[in-house]
């Protein structure tokens, strides 16, 4: 069955005369008499009928006209869907979050996400160190990544690095601290302490390097763990200080620990979203990229975390 012949039966039976039919369609009105002929010889019923000096279509004419109404709408929202498509939609994202990320932006991103209409956003965990985010774009749509070092980290791999937050990294010190005094502290004011620190390899380390290097002297890890939540525990059990992110950690504060500022030491990291190039360029992910941007400012001038200070 020709779905062209379908378009001509509807079209007739639409506007009536087989004139109107062949004028809409920009044909002979002898190519409409010979397409809807054939098209009775394929279905084997008869579709068009004398009336008068014109034509009129049968029961069965007008059934098939209906049909044929219904097979160009499904052929439209086919198009339409291969369109969209081309234009680089997908109706699932996968993306990948480290631990405080996840924290900080999946909340509110999914609220987000719920504005792009049959989109399915899945939020995974993923926690490397800075060298393993790049690989990760090999099985997530996008993947949230930080280091101490600045995006260019990243962008020297060939990814579309997206700049989300610049994040302080302040000093954890227990409630009731000697240093909880202190409205800003130095290298030299907590490298005699222990430290709850993390892995070699994981962002923080490389900032208590620096503390060390800026003191002249080593830092004592005590303890070892790639888990804030823990590090948090263990300060404000007592044991020692610890790095933890600003914006992450400001909400618990006061659960046994304070923040303070560190002068002195590039003590930041910065937040990306990374994709390889292709994906990024898709209007989904440039969508969702867009919103995990708005998330992001969002929560870096959320009025709770504008003092910088944090003094009790």
């Amino acid at each position: 069955m020709d779905f062209k012949r379908l378009r001509i039966l509807r079209e007739l039976a639409d506007r009536g005369t087989v004139g109107a039919t062949a004028e809409a369609m920009n044909v002979t009105p002898s190519a409409v008499s010979q397409q809807l002929k054939t098209l009775q010889e394929e279905l084997g019923v008869v579709l068009v009928e004398k009336s008068g000096r014109g034509v009129r279509l049968t029961e069965a004419g007008l059934a098939m006209a209906g049909a044929a109404a219904e097979v160009a709408t499904a052929m439209a929202r086919a198009e339409a869907t291969v369109d969209t498509y081309r234009l680089g939609w997908q109706t699932q994202v996968k993306a990948a979050f480290f631990p405080s990320a996840a924290e900080m932006f999946l909340p509110g991103l999914l609220h987000r996400v719920k504005a792009i209409d049959g989109l399915r956003f899945e939020a995974h965990f993923e926690d490397p160190n800075v060298a393993g985010f790049a690989g990760l774009t090999a099985d997530y749509d996008i993947v949230l990544a930080h280091s101490v070092d600045g995006p260019e980290v990243f962008a020297r791999l060939g990814l579309t690095v997206v700049p989300l937050l610049d994040e302080p990294l302040d000093v954890a010190i227990p409630e009731g601290h000697a240093l909880a005094g202190k409205a800003t502290l130095y290298a030299e004011d907590v490298i005699g302490f222990p430290w709850m620190g993390v892995p070699e390899g994981f962002p923080f380390d490389t900032v208590l390097r620096q503390i060390e290097v800026q003191a002249d002297s080593r830092a004592v890890r005590a303890q070892l763990y790639p888990d804030l939540r823990v590090l948090e525990a263990l300060v404000s059990a007592g044991h020692g200080l610890s790095l933890l992110p600003r914006y992450t950690a400001l909400k618990n504060q006061g659960r046994g620990f304070v923040l303070r500022p560190l002068a002195g030491v590039k003590a930041r990291r910065s937040i990306v979203a990374l994709a390889r190039p292709d994906v990024a360029a898709r209007t989904t992910i440039q969508q969702v990229l867009g919103l995990l941007q708005a998330e992001a400012q969002a929560v870096a001038e959320a009025p709770e975390l504008c003092d910088a200070a944090h003094v009790n």
